[in-house]
């Protein structure tokens, strides 16, 4: 068979029907269709079975590379290259081997790696997949989002997950920690960007987008950002004079609604959220008894509190602006959306920030909860009636053998609380005694 030229290559014409085949040897053969298109073709007998395997396209200039693989990956060859992949072929078929079915194969190879690492999730895309199948729906989906947000957002949003390193998420942290107010506002809000991407790169190990957690041995206390719990407590006579200022429009510019929830909070110490999103469904006006669900607690337990008088004057206050909504605090500024529990805590800073709660220790709304607890041993109430009020567990050997519920100790206790509040709140000459330990 006589050896093929570039010219002939390029210049045979097409026939109007039928291929024309141009051989060269080692089973190599330039295939001419009849639109004109030129592509070359390995003709060979393995291990009893006839292949013919297309390589590529006749190009006179052919590919840039010098290695087999990448010009068959480029698709484009002359006429030399296209030689130089048959004897490659050839010396293969000697051998035993089937070298179109080994490129098939490494070609698979390549797919799987190619499609691995399409399926491999930037950090943004694996915090949609985490926030969608561990966060959403929970009662801390919004918190949670917030601090996901941070990482979504930063530099490394758009990184490989299996790309990040330890480095790269330090480099985050910090920048959040130097971000906002003065104080440790910020180092806080780092802590809880850790502890939260701590959980997402477990998610990512167990869903093998890495193989090991790059920030597992992180620790807050490496951004000065170790939690460090509140003690504020405030006196009940600190509690009647916020309860004066609520009643005082003069000091409070608050809307009626959000005034008359940080009253519910205040007299019930119960949480802000549990408090920001009660439906008028669950009180009993009439028995008095509030009946908060599990699915709206945090501890995912069904709850009832007691409601003293005062703290049925609050809801009776408010039916009128929200009693035919499905919400007891319905937000003014969102339609059909109960009022956000973080702004019952801006309502009060604003009262400390205008200087309008100057007899009052500066606290945050969760403080109003732990008051009450603190508060009830100095009217006479044993330590654990606080507890139970706030649908905390009991612990140790309370929690194991103590299954009691105390309703009519509890009951007693709210009754009395708001009483010694409304009592200080009205007449500014009465002191409240506080018990002294023995």
């Amino acid at each position: 068979m006589a050896k093929l030229t570039d010219r002939a290559c390029a210049t045979t014409k097409p026939k109007q029907t039928g291929n024309v085949l141009l051989g060269d040897g080692y089973g190599l053969w330039l295939i001419i269709q009849p639109g004109g298109t030129r592509s070359w073709m390995i003709d060979y007998v393995v291990k009893g079975k006839r292949r013919k395997v297309t390589i590529g396209n006749y190009d006179p200039n052919g590919g840039k590379s010098h290695e087999i693989n990448a010009l068959l990956n480029g698709g484009a060859l002359s006429l030399a290259q296209a030689r130089l992949v048959a004897a490659e072929w050839k010396q293969l078929r000697r051998a035993g081997r089937d070298p179109a079915a080994e490129r098939e194969e490494l070609m698979a190879a390549e797919q799987a790696r190619l499609d691995a690492e399409q399926a491999q999730p930037t950090v943004a895309e694996a915090v949609d997949q985490f926030f969608k199948k561990n966060i959403e729906g929970k009662r801390s989906a919004s918190h949670v989002k917030y601090r996901l947000d941070r990482l979504s957002v930063s530099s490394i949003g758009n990184k490989k997950i299996r790309d990040v390193t330890k480095q790269n998420i330090i480099a985050v942290l910090e920048k959040i920690a130097e971000g906002q107010k003065e104080g440790k506002t910020a180092k806080l809000l780092a802590g809880e960007v850790l502890i939260t991407a701590k959980r997402l790169w477990r998610y990512a190990e167990t869903h093998e987008w890495v193989a090991l957690s790059c920030i597992a041995t992180l620790q807050r206390k490496d951004f000065d950002a170790a939690y460090k719990p509140r003690q504020v407590r405030l006196r009940l006579d600190e509690i009647a004079e916020l309860w004066r200022a609520l009643n005082d429009p003069l000091r409070c510019k608050s809307d009626p609604v959000s005034i008359a929830a940080i009253k519910l909070l205040i007299l019930t110490g119960q949480r802000e959220s549990e408090v920001a999103e009660a439906e008028w469904h669950e009180f009993d006006l009439d028995a008095g008894i509030w009946y908060i669900p599990a699915s709206r607690t945090k501890m995912e337990r069904s709850h009832r509190v007691h409601l003293a008088p005062q703290a049925l004057a609050v809801l009776e206050a408010v039916r009128p602006i929200t009693g035919e909504s499905k919400f007891v605090f319905l937000s003014p500024l969102k339609e059909n959306q109960p009022i956000w529990g973080r702004s019952l805590n801006n309502a009060l800073a604003t009262l400390f920030r205008l200087g309008h709660l100057k007899k009052v220790t500066p606290c945050h709304i969760h403080d109003l909860r732990r008051s009450l607890i603190s508060g009830l041993p100095d009217l006479g109430f044993a330590a654990h009636i606080g507890h139970k009020i706030a649908n905390h567990r009991l612990q140790g050997v309370f929690a194991i053998y103590n299954h009691a519920e105390y309703m009519d100790e509890r009951k007693a206790a709210l009754f009395l609380w708001a009483e010694r509040i409304e009592t200080l709140a009205n007449f500014t000459n009465v002191v409240q005694l506080t018990k002294i330990a023995a």
